[in-house]
């Protein structure tokens, strides 16, 4: 996978944290949080783990860990090993 291949993915539709119920959308490098926060990002890719990189922080951080597969996307503190949000 490509960061060009996890762009079109997150692109593809919005997504709901299982938890908490916002709502995430992904536009034009920015993150769209339930129409509150418009947050913009860059995602890359270091030792292929892929990143996103946040230019305003959100839960107190800016930079978070990226795991998508079929089911779902996990977001992840670069700093902690449980996921903040997991997106469906």
């Amino acid at each position: 996978m490509t960061v060009s291949d996890i762009y079109e993915k997150l692109y593809s539709r919005a997504y709901y944290d299982k938890t908490e119920n916002n709502k995430f959308r992904f536009l034009n490098n920015s993150l769209f949080i339930d129409r509150r926060s418009i947050v913009p990002i860059v995602i890359h890719m270091l030792d292929g783990i892929f990143y996103i990189q946040a230019f305003k922080q959100i839960a107190n951080e800016s930079l978070f860990r990226l795991e998508i597969n079929e089911d779902d996307i996990k977001i992840y503190s670069a700093l902690d090993d449980h996921p903040l949000w997991t997106l469906e």
